[in-house]
């Protein structure tokens, strides 16, 4: 049996229904004209919708859009498929430029998870698909997390006697560390220079969801001849994909 409709409920559903894949803005005369209310009904509702962030209305023209709040619970839905649709086109268009092996991760509790990779034959790579710690003071991503995540931090890995020596090149001292994270900061990207295993560099740029959460890392692992030619390139392409997918998914630079 079906319960009693409320109508101001039930508009406010009409309104965001007018958005779809083909349809991304639209004016308040335009949205008015789609659910038959007139404009001043209209500009009340959508009001209220764009405070809560269920719509975000476009500076240069005033048109509005679906908002951030939908990414935020469609996170709860599944936000390994989110990351990944978002995500896949930008792995693509890197990888098909630079020849190399692009690989997005999701970042939860200090592990990383493997969600996508772009594969090129002709670049180095040895990642797990499964859900794998990362060593945060020596690998490009795991020094992204310390960098932005509120989970992580240098206090508790030191308190805690986390860090790990794997090769002559990690680092373990904390002032050199702190410095590598003003650097990841002020760069927009992390880099790996054979801290986990000689001979191997990474480059990892951050992905931040609603809220300007670190929710993961995009990486290109490499050896040190091949990243290091490619890097002057790479590196300005690789952190304005982070900033793409980064909006996608609902975060907003302050």
């Amino acid at each position: 049996m079906e319960g009693k409709t409320i109508q101001s409920i039930q508009r406010a559903i009409d309104i965001m229904n007018c958005f779809n894949e083909n349809v991304h803005e639209l004016s308040l005369k335009e949205i008015s004209e789609k659910v038959g209310l007139s404009k001043s009904t209209v500009h009340g509702i959508v009001s209220t919708l764009l405070k809560n962030s269920y719509l975000e209305q476009n500076e240069k023209n005033s048109n509005y859009s679906l908002g951030p709040a939908f990414i935020e619970k469609s996170f709860i839905v599944n936000e390994d498929v989110l990351i990944k649709n978002i995500g896949h086109k930008y792995l693509v268009k890197i990888s098909e430029e630079f020849s190399v092996t692009v690989n997005l991760f999701l970042f939860k509790r200090e592990h990383l998870k493997l969600i996508d990779r772009v594969q090129s034959d002709s670049m180095y790579y040895t990642i797990s698909t499964s859900i794998t710690k990362i060593p945060l003071n020596a690998s490009a991503s795991g020094k992204l997390a310390l960098a932005y995540s509120k989970d992580v931090n240098i206090d508790k890995i030191f308190s805690k006697n986390l860090l790990y020596k794997y090769t002559n090149s990690t680092i373990i001292d904390r002032e050199t560390l702190i410095e590598e994270i003003y650097k990841i900061r002020e760069d927009g990207y992390s880099l790996e220079r054979s801290e986990v295993e000689l001979g191997i560099y990474c480059i990892s740029v951050p992905i931040f969801k609603v809220n300007n959460v670190f929710v993961g890392t995009a990486s290109i692992m490499a050896t040190r001849e091949k990243l290091m030619n490619i890097l002057p390139n790479l590196a300005p392409k690789m952190v304005a994909m982070s900033k793409k997918i980064s909006f996608e998914l609902g975060a907003r630079e302050e």
